[in-house]
Parts: structure tokens; sequence; C-alpha cells
């Protein structure tokens, strides 16, 4: 299996997860996410990367006032919410 093919595999397994655990997002803290998103978008998956965040964002609550991760988050947010279909929520 090439870095292609494992990076695919791996955003399978994300998407999948996104889909139907909730607790899998809580155990992540904030460097293990973004380090995540940053596979996934350096292997084209870059929608996948930006739902993940979005739903890390939305499982920490105060992720607002922490300066160094404002700025990061925000990048992400905005991904995903320009991938989201009309109507769709993340």
């Amino acid at each position: 299996m090439n870095l292609d093919q494992t990076v695919d595999h791996l955003a399978d397994i994300v998407e999948g997860l996104l889909h139907g655990s909730e607790e899998f997002l809580c155990t992540l803290e904030f460097t293990q996410a973004e380090a995540l998103a940053e596979v996934l978008d350096a292997g084209h998956h870059t929608s996948t990367a930006a739902r993940l965040m979005h739903r890390w964002a939305l499982t920490e609550p105060d992720w607002g006032e922490d300066e160094e991760h404002v700025a990061t988050l925000s990048h992400w947010l905005m991904l995903s919410v320009a991938d989201a279909p009309v109507g769709v929520a993340s």
C-alpha cells in the first residue's frame, strides 16, 4: 500500500467516525485534530479535514477563547461551510 492509498484509507475511516462516533472527536486534543486535518488536506481530502475540524470545534465550546487556535479553526470552519451543500449542516 502506498502513501496515497494509506491517506485515502485514513480519510474513509475519519468519514465513518464523523458519521457515527461523536466520542471520537471528544478524545482528540487540538494538536491531534489539527495534525490529522493537515494530513488529510495534504492527501487531497480537504473537505474531510474541514468537517473534522468543524466538528471538533462544535465539541469544544471554549475554542474561541484560545487566541492560538482561533485563526486555524476559522480557516477550517470557512472551508467546511464553503463545502457544505445549501441547507445541510455539518
